[in-house]
């Protein structure tokens, strides 16, 4: 391994995609250290991102950062930083979500040297099922990815921030998840959410759910409108009592199988 200037890895999961990819990047930069967004936000406290190497690592939603980690960085203190770069992954369209990042980042005098996409095995349901890819293929060529990021990151150098399907492919996920996008704004999308009756009311999701906002009662879970997407309660319920959208559906269920249950639980509540 590297011991490369006290790397700091700022990351968010769902379903554990966005965690193996930071862990897969520490296990070959010995001193670089984790940080679970998550945790940060829940505190209510000042935010502040120092050092020489920081590194972003998150999800696409709706082809752009999630609406959680635009409010981090709105929220977020930088200083004296000089090599920023960010890694992002899904299963769909990427879009200009790196560039959508840099400007948040220029907001705050702050520039990406450097973006990367991955493709991962879709978090939602509806991406997922339009995958032919084996779960396996992404696998194999995250780590190849990861291995050519590092590359870049030990030598601080420089790299187009990665876009796909061009300006064509923006407009497109632009029209076609705006409403979507501007739904999330508001934390509207647990609206969609619901419990039947297999629940044996384990908490599991409660647990899962990085802005806690999910309460549990005797009868059923419940969502405070709070949510910011990332599907950890729907993916990681271990009777698939929770449901997506109005009808009963038997979407496929999700998670990154080298990342452990408590380690996405974890992530609200310590540093790695």
């Amino acid at each position: 391994m590297i011991d490369y200037n006290n790397l700091k890895l700022y990351y968010f999961t769902g379903t554990g995609n966005t965690l193996k990819i930071a862990k897969d990047i520490a296990e070959k930069i010995e001193s670089a250290t984790l940080i679970p967004i998550p945790n940060l936000m829940k505190e209510g406290k000042k935010i502040v991102i120092e050092g020489e190497m920081i590194g972003f690592i998150f999800p696409v939603y709706f082809a752009r950062p999630p609406v959680f980690i635009e409010e981090f960085i709105e929220i977020a203190e930088f200083r004296n930083t000089s090599y920023i770069f960010a890694v992002t992954n899904g299963g769909g369209l990427f879009g200009q979500t790196l560039k959508i990042f840099n400007k948040l980042l220029n907001k705050k005098g702050k520039e990406l040297a450097a973006g990367f996409t991955i493709k991962m095995p879709g978090n939602h349901p509806k991406i997922a099922s339009l995958q032919r890819k084996q779960h396996n293929d992404f696998y194999r060529q995250e780590k190849n990815r990861v291995n050519e990021i590092v590359e870049y990151i030990i030598k601080r150098k420089s790299h187009k921030l990665e876009t796909n399907f061009g300006l064509l492919g923006s407009f497109f996920s632009h029209c076609a998840f705006k409403g979507l996008y501007k739904r999330s704004q508001v934390k509207e999308l647990d609206k969609a959410l619901w419990v039947n009756d297999d629940c044996a009311g384990c908490g599991i999701c409660k647990k899962v759910c990085p802005v806690g906002n999910i309460i549990d009662s005797e009868i059923e879970s419940k969502w405070q409108n709070q949510c910011i997407n990332c599907l950890a309660c729907y993916h990681n319920c271990p009777q698939k009592a929770i449901q997506l959208n109005k009808k009963a559906n038997d979407f496929a269920r999700y998670h990154h199988p080298e990342i452990e249950l408590e380690e996405i639980i974890n992530q609200k509540k310590l540093i790695i």
